[in-house]
C-alpha cells in the first residue's frame, strides 16, 4: 500500500488551522509570558546579593537538564544536574539548590525542596506563589521566585537571572529573550502565507522525511534533543 502524501495546502487553510488553534496561540504569547515571569519575579531577583560562592550547585527536578545547557560552561562552582527525586548524598549546607516548579505536582521537585531544607542547603525555587511548594521551602535560606505561568522556558529566563544576581550564572537580557520570541512568532504567524513563512516551509520539508536533528553546542545539542523528543 502507497503510504499517505502530505497536503501542503493544509498549510495555508483557514478551517484545518483552527484544529490546532490553542497550541499556535500558545507559542504566540510565549514572548509576553516571559515578561510577565520578569513582572511577577523582578523584586525577588532584585533583593538577591551575591554574599560569597556555594560549594556546590544542584538543580533539580524535570528541568534541571535545561538549566545544565546553559550553565555549565559558564557556572564558576561545580554543578550538577538532578532530574530524580531526593538530592546527591553529599549536597549539604555549603551548597544551594535551584528547582524550577513552574507546575504543581512534581513530586521530585517537592522531594528535593524537603531535602535541601532539611538539610540547610541555600535554596532558589521558582514556583506559584499560592503552590504547596512554597510551605514546604520556608527557611532562612530560601528564595521563592513566586512565577505566574505554567511554561518552563520563560520560568529559566527568569531563574538564569536570579543566578546571574548571586554571581553563579551569565547575565540575561530578558527583555531580548521575549523580543525574539514575538519576532518568531511574527515570522511564523498562520496568517502568512506559504511563500514567507519560514515555520510552513519547514513543516512541509518534514511532512515525507524522517529528519536529522542536531545541535552544534551544549546549548543546540539540549534543543535539537527537545524537537526529536516532540517528533518522536
Amino acid at each position: 500500500m502507497a503510504g499517505e502524501v502530505f497536503d501542503d495546502s493544509l498549510v495555508d487553510d483557514v478551517v484545518a488551522l483552527r484544529g490546532v488553534e490553542a497550541q499556535l496561540l500558545w507559542l504566540a504569547q510565549s514572548g509576553a509570558r516571559v515578561r510577565r515571569e520578569v513582572d511577577s519575579t523582578g523584586t525577588a531577583v532584585a533583593g538577591l546579593l551575591a554574599d560569597g560562592r556555594p560549594r556546590a550547585m544542584v538543580v533539580a527536578g524535570a528541568d534541571s537538564r535545561l538549566l545544565r545547557a546553559v550553565l555549565e560552561p559558564w557556572c564558576p562552582v561545580p554543578f550538577v544536574a538532578w532530574p530524580g527525586p531526593g538530592l546527591p548524598g553529599w549536597t549539604g549546607a555549603l551548597d544551594i539548590v535551584v528547582v524550577l516548579a513552574p507546575t504543581s505536582g512534581d513530586d521530585a521537585a517537592t522531594t528535593a525542596v524537603g531535602e535541601a531544607v532539611r538539610r540547610g542547603c541555600t535554596l532558589l525555587v521558582a514556583c506559584p506563589p499560592h503552590a504547596p511548594l512554597v510551605d514546604i521551602a520556608a527557611g532562612r535560606q530560601t528564595t521563592v521566585l513566586p512565577t505566574v505561568s505554567n511554561d518552563s522556558l520563560a520560568v529559566a529566563v527568569v531563574v538564569l537571572s536570579a543566578l546571574h544576581r548571586l554571581g553563579l550564572g551569565p547575565a540575561v537580557d530578558a527583555d531580548a529573550v521575549a523580543a525574539a520570541l514575538d519576532a518568531v512568532a511574527v515570522e511564523c504567524s498562520p496568517a502568512r502565507d506559504l511563500a514567507d513563512n519560514p515555520a510552513k516551509e519547514l513543516a512541509i520539508a518534514l511532512a515525507d522525511a524522517t529528519p536529522l536533528v542536531w545541535g552544534g553546542s551544549v546549548l543546540a545539542a539540549r534543543a535539537a534533543r527537545r524537537i526529536a523528543e516532540a517528533l518522536r
